[in-house]
């Protein structure tokens, strides 16, 4: 398992659409993915879980991953969570 932290870059936090970005992101990895806030867990994979978490901007989070491919999916989690929340999803 790895355990990383992770501090919300969003400035609204975790609203539904930043969930949607981290349930969209942790459904390409086949590790199970957790997020810890506030003495409350969400499952990574699951929008409303995670929007519950009500992770504030400047929070931080720890996220547990387990799995096949925990290295590479906490890594892209955390950059997710830490800088890339703070900017608007690109098109594609």
């Amino acid at each position: 398992m790895k355990t990383v932290v992770a501090k919300v870059s969003d400035p609204v936090g975790f609203h539904l659409r930043a969930a949607g970005r981290i349930v969209k992101l942790t459904k390409t990895y086949a590790s199970s993915v957790t997020i810890k806030y506030d003495g409350k867990i969400a499952n990574a994979k699951s929008i409303m879980g995670l929007a519950s978490l009500a992770a504030e901007f400047g929070a931080e989070v720890e996220v547990h991953v387990e799995g096949p491919d925990e290295v590479e999916a906490a890594e892209a989690i955390v950059r997710l969570i830490a800088v890339d929340l703070a900017h608007p999803e690109q098109e594609e």
